[in-house]
């Protein structure tokens, strides 16, 4: 397969640029040929470089990639996470079907901590603790970080419905935050979520041993302890911490940090959106799991969306993507998929061990619209790099303000046609100034949800995390594996006791001696 996909890099060599997508809009089945709707989303690809041929060409690549083999591979629960030797079975979170395929107890063991977390959730948004109705919870302290914050961050940003309880996230080890956050809150009527499935994640356990030794202060250990709450793969790193087991959700290994929004750690979510609304995000979810599973592979939104991502970094040399939602409540999407496509496909080794010899994962940021046009887009439109977009939008807004929503949608789409076509596409153009001109000839896609709702934000970030498998299996790279991100950790352990003990040093070869002195020096 390598070999094919480096000929067909090499047979390409950007031909398919020579025509300009004006004149591919000017196209009459340019959006029929080149778009594809499943549920209730959208996916607009016709604002790129693909023509007829090129679409051939990447599906045959799919094809010989063996796309469906792979994808039959994780839903069958196969160890597709090959560096690890295990699975990755987040699916098993939303569909019975896929949790069939593990053992029995293991099955029993997710269906408790489902059912306990939906109980919990219920209380919570109740205000307060499960059994116990004297017991007030006004706010809840989650503490994780990457995926354990994130995912449920961008659900109560995208979902949230109850203003109670409150919920404040701690991620970054960086305290000012977690004291500043502390001093205004009352401990009786407060929780703490602590997410960590390993439970020795160093950031998330500085933060949760602080807020329980601030909760024993004013309650004592017995009430403190009945407060705070595990979600975790590692029982007995959760029982020495002291976490109750009645208070303990269970994470399964294979369950990877940046695919657990459908479990446990949403706990704090399903509390603000409702236990109703999350069982909704799963099935949309579900939805797209079928689409995946029983669409042929050229009416198959993941690999469509694959196939044009591996088309831009590949074939057309583009180093980054940017992510750009139209709609407030999609704010933390961006950084949502950044962690979800960067620390799964930021790999460069392939499955025998090789460097791949091609690039992979391109960098990838976003902000959201109309915000993003005065910060990000003087360098989409004229600066000398070109970013493909993705831009994200809804279609039936959750207020009255017509008049708003349609300027809201009319920039979406007047800035996908200026990338497309440049000053070229106005009607009476400036006078030829060549600082005012933009050549165009930036690509864009546009996915388009008719509401956004449990069930289709389910939907759009199961597309997404299958996108990102299907350019792992075309890239031939372990997407569930992360050793990129434990380098530093390991490193930061030898170099913290240097910062507070000036006795102690680093190896020569850090290079961190003498920034280490100026900082002693500094903070005394």
């Amino acid at each position: 397969m390598e070999r094919y996909f480096l000929q067909l890099l090499q047979n390409y060599n950007k031909k398919s640029l020579r025509k300009s997508l004006a004149a591919h809009l000017g196209d009459a089945n340019r959006f029929v040929d080149f778009s594809l709707s499943s549920g209730q989303l959208l996916l607009d690809y016709s604002r790129t470089s693909m023509d007829r041929q090129t679409l051939s060409s990447l599906l045959e690549m799919a094809k010989k990639s063996a796309v469906c083999v792979e994808r039959d591979r994780l839903f069958r629960g196969d160890r597709v996470n090959f560096t690890e030797q295990r699975p990755a079975l987040h699916m098993a979170l939303r569909s019975d079907q896929v949790l069939g395929n593990l053992a029995a107890d293991t099955v029993e063991r997710i269906r408790q901590s489902r059912d306990n977390m939906r109980t919990h959730a219920r209380a919570f948004a109740q205000g307060h603790l499960p059994e116990e109705q004297a017991e007030r919870v006004r706010h809840i302290i989650h503490i994780g970080i990457g995926g354990s914050v994130l995912g449920p961050r961008l659900l109560i940003d995208a979902l949230g419905r109850n203003e109670s309880p409150s919920v404040h996230f701690l991620s970054s080890v960086d305290a000012h935050k977690r004291v500043d956050l502390l001093a205004r809150l009352d401990p009786a009527e407060t929780i703490v979520v602590v997410v960590s499935k390993s439970f020795k994640t160093g950031e998330t356990l500085l933060h949760a041993q602080r807020t329980l030794q601030w909760l024993e202060v004013s309650l004592g250990r017995e009430q403190a302890l009945r407060r705070i709450f595990a979600v975790s793969g590692n029982q007995q790193a959760v029982d020495t911490f002291g976490v109750p087991r009645a208070n303990t959700f269970y994470l399964p290994d294979w369950v990877g940090g940046r695919y657990s929004i459908w479990s446990a750690v949403s706990l704090s979510a399903a509390a603000v959106m409702g236990e109703d609304a999350f069982q909704q995000l799963l099935d949309g979810a579900l939805e797209m799991d079928r689409h995946f599973q029983t669409a042929e592979i050229d009416r198959n939104l993941p690999v469509l969306m694959a196939l044009t991502g591996i088309w831009h970094r590949n074939f057309c040399g583009y180093p980054s993507q940017a992510i750009i939602p139209y709609d407030h409540r999609l704010r933390s999407l961006p950084a949502y998929l950044q962690q979800l496509v960067m620390e799964s496909n930021g790999k460069s080794v392939d499955s025998s061990g090789q460097l791949t010899g091609y690039d992979t994962t391109p960098v990838l940021f976003g902000e959201a619209g109309t915000d993003a046009q005065h910060s990000l887009f003087q360098m989409f439109h004229q600066g000398t790099d070109v970013v493909p977009l993705s831009f994200i939008g809804v279609i039936c807004p959750d207020h009255e303000d017509d008049e708003a929503h349609a300027v809201l949608l009319a920039n979406m789409l007047a800035q996908a046609t200026a990338l497309a076509t440049g000053t070229g596409g106005l009607a009476s153009p400036e006078p030829a100034d060549i600082h005012r001109q933009m050549t165009g000839e930036r690509p864009s896609e546009i996915i388009l949800m008719d509401k956004l709702s449990p069930h289709t934000l389910g939907q759009l970030l199961a597309l997404y995390e299958h996108k990102v498998f299907v350019e792992s299996v075309v890239w031939n790279i372990n997407p569930f594996d992360q050793y990129g991100v434990e380098l530093g950790k390991v490193l930061a352990d030898t170099i913290q006791p240097a910062l507070q003990d000036s006795e102690h040093c680093v190896p020569e070869g850090y290079g961190l001696n003498a920034i280490l002195e100026y900082i002693q020096k500094k903070g005394r």
